[in-house]
């Protein structure tokens, strides 16, 4: 909403006021730090370049091209940022500094693993790899600048042997549940084709066959469920992901973006895709293209449509070993962990860390 809000407003000015508002945080952030150094000024000024370097980095890295997404993601950076220091402060009294910010990174990661993995109720909605990993950016981020600027002589402390097994038995467990969300959301197949090239998708290339029949039954005789897919009635709070209906409104956005830029070749691909594994979803939406439209559009193409294809769709997709490979590698590592919780503190003395 505050998107949609700001881009209306500034019509064609919205990416010079999202410099704008960048450029002020960047101003305010130089004088916090001119107020706030008062010793070690090279190497703390040093840490500061570091970190913004990697800022850098995941803006170019991690944050989408598109300015009216990016307003939406960097929000999210900052959020969880600020989410991680409220950690720190709350643990640091606590806990030695090192094992805050160690806990302040696993927390904050752990609740965009639970706000991505939510999304798995949201029908319109799907979790993803990329936007976990700018929380986890976030909070990792705002941890590093806390060590370099702010605390930067001050990060050793006895560490008891109980907060290092309270640690690692945390870290185990954390393990456990990234391990259960890569292997949840993030897991899909290539699907190969040799006129259309190759896509991602959670299901096999049989299984997107046999859901095209399933889902042409279930939305031709549910007009509840086809006035959601075609947008004409709000869509209820809590239904569980319907992967499919996901994929395919997001090769029908790439194909109709493809369109309207006049990347005719792109379009025609996504077109071909969605003919091909998404039939029912173009077909009762009313979004299919007629065989004449099709056909110009080829013949636009010309020669190019014999290059080989590759769709953006669901790139952070990860084809992951056999499932039961995957699973013994995730609870050998969290069992590593867990053992290590007691042999590290088995000693009980004082440890510095």
């Amino acid at each position: 909403m505050l998107r949609d809000y700001l881009s209306s407003s500034f019509g064609d000015y919205f990416n010079l006021f999202l410099y704008i508002l960048l450029g002020i945080a960047l101003i305010e952030m130089a004088l916090f730090l001119s107020v706030h150094i008062k010793t070690e000024r090279l190497k703390r000024y040093a840490a500061a370049g570091a970190v913004a370097l990697c800022l850098l980095l995941v803006r170019r890295g991690l944050i989408s091209p598109d300015s009216r997404v990016a307003l939406i993601e960097l929000i999210h950076f900052a959020e969880y940022g600020i989410l991680s220091l409220l950690i720190f402060y709350a643990l640091k009294g606590k806990l030695s500094k090192w094992l805050a910010c160690c806990w302040s990174v696993m927390l904050t990661t752990t609740v965009g693993m639970s706000d991505e993995g939510l999304q798995w109720l949201l029908s319109s909605r799907v979790g993803e790899f990329r936007d976990l990993a700018i929380d986890a950016s976030g909070g990792l981020i705002g941890q590093l600048f806390l060590l370099l600027v702010i605390f930067p002589a001050g990060i050793k402390y006895k560490v008891s042997p109980r907060h290092i097994r309270s640690f690692f038995l945390g870290l185990a467990l954390f393990i456990l549940l990234g391990g259960l969300f890569i292997g949840q959301v993030q897991s899909g197949y290539w699907i190969e084709d040799n006129t259309i090239g190759r896509f991602k998708s959670h299901f096999t290339s049989s299984k997107l066959r046999q859901l095209q029949g399933e889902r042409l039954r279930l939305w031709s005789q549910s007009p509840l469920l086809l006035r959601e897919i075609s947008g004409s009635e709000r869509e209820p709070l809590w239904r569980m992901e319907d992967f499919y209906l996901t994929e395919a409104r997001c090769h029908t956005r790439w194909r109709n973006q493809y369109e309207e830029e006049g990347d005719l070749y792109r379009a025609v691909k996504e077109n071909l895709i969605l003919t091909r594994f998404y039939r029912p979803y173009i077909s009762l939406t009313h979004q299919q293209w007629e065989r004449r439209r099709v056909q110009d559009y080829l013949k636009k193409a010309g020669k190019q449509m014999e290059q080989h294809y590759y769709s953006i769709c669901f790139r952070y997709l990860y084809h992951l070993p056999r499932k039961s490979v995957y699973w013994l590698l995730v609870f050998s590592s969290a069992g590593l962990t867990f053992s290590l919780a007691f042999w590290w503190a088995r000693g009980g003395r004082t440890k510095d860390l």
